[in-house]
């Protein structure tokens, strides 16, 4: 172990031996320690549900992405439920248009982490406010590849219940890899699997399926296909669906508002990728595809 590394001790990122009075920068509390085998490198990015980190296995060479739970969220019982919840749901998952997941635990009582597969590359939510528009070609391809995926997480009894641009990755080689399981329901055989309560409302809304805003117990993978499309309509129109002054006017507004027409966002769109959009995007689950691999084969 080098002079610049330390086992991981979870401190709290206070600078000592400094003269009283001098002014000194913030050092991360896990940068240059270790995790298990995991040397963590650099701080990468930080989410509404914890901290990712840069580090590399010892003995494999290999690079991983570190998550751990954000410090302000330990006492809330709800929220580690779900930051565990998506280490266990992409850990049944081996899939290559989906992100791995290789460990998670703990460290006592207030440390939660998962240690999963490290992306090179950006996610098309970030791209997207870049570009502000994808080319149709280029879209369909990144939508096959996560319609792909997720009939495949479908098939393992795993609803996403998030799709967002900014939870599909897009490697440097051109691969889409879906993350963030987070909100992952497991489809039980009395369908009553996963975390949803009644009451609360789970998803994006910006995406989030009529159902999931009915809170909808019984929602099942036909959510993942209207949320699909409604990313697929934010990449190829640079507009979401629907617009309104809050959270819960968009919401509401899946759930009542009859679907957009894509090409009045932008006109170049022909009518078949607009019938798509708008069968992905039914209000009534039996009238969209019935299985992304419907999706796929359409597309």
């Amino acid at each position: 172990m080098g002079d610049d590394e330390q086992s991981l001790q979870g401190g709290d990122g206070e600078v000592t031996g400094q003269p009283a009075g001098e002014e000194v920068a913030y050092v991360d509390p896990w940068v240059g320690q270790y995790l298990a085998d995991y040397y963590i490198i650099r701080r990468i990015g930080e989410g509404g549900m914890g901290i990712v980190y840069l580090a590399r296995h010892q003995s494999l060479d290999r690079l991983a992405a570190v998550k751990f739970l954000g410090a302000h969220m330990v006492d809330d019982k709800a929220y580690i439920e779900r930051f565990l919840n998506e280490a266990r749901g992409a850990a049944r998952l081996n899939h290559p248009n989906i992100v791995a997941v290789y460990d998670a635990g703990s460290i006592g009582e207030n440390i939660f982490y998962f240690i999963m597969e490290y992306i090179e590359g950006r996610d098309l939510g970030s791209l997207l406010r870049e570009r502000h528009v994808f080319p149709v070609p280029e879209t369909v391809g990144y939508i096959r590849q996560a319609a792909v995926a997720l009939g495949y997480a479908h098939k393992k009894r795993i609803i996403h219940r998030d799709i967002k641009p900014d939870n599909l990755l897009l490697t440097i080689d051109g691969t889409i890899k879906v993350s963030d399981l987070g909100l992952a329901k497991w489809i039980s055989d009395d369908n009553s699997g996963g975390m949803t309560q009644s009451g609360v409302v789970m998803g994006t809304p910006f995406y989030i399926s009529p159902e999931q805003v009915r809170s909808s117990r019984d929602i099942d993978w036909r959510s993942d296909i209207y949320s699909l499309g409604a990313t697929l309509h934010h990449l190829v129109t640079g507009r979401i669906p629907y617009e309104g002054t809050s959270p819960a006017v968009i919401m509401a507004m899946h759930l009542n508002n009859p679907v957009p027409e894509p090409n009045r966002a932008n006109p170049s769109l022909d009518a078949d990728i607009c019938a798509i959009i708008r069968k992905m995007m039914a209000k009534n689950v039996e009238d969209r595809f019935q299985t992304m691999e419907d999706v796929d084969a359409t597309l």
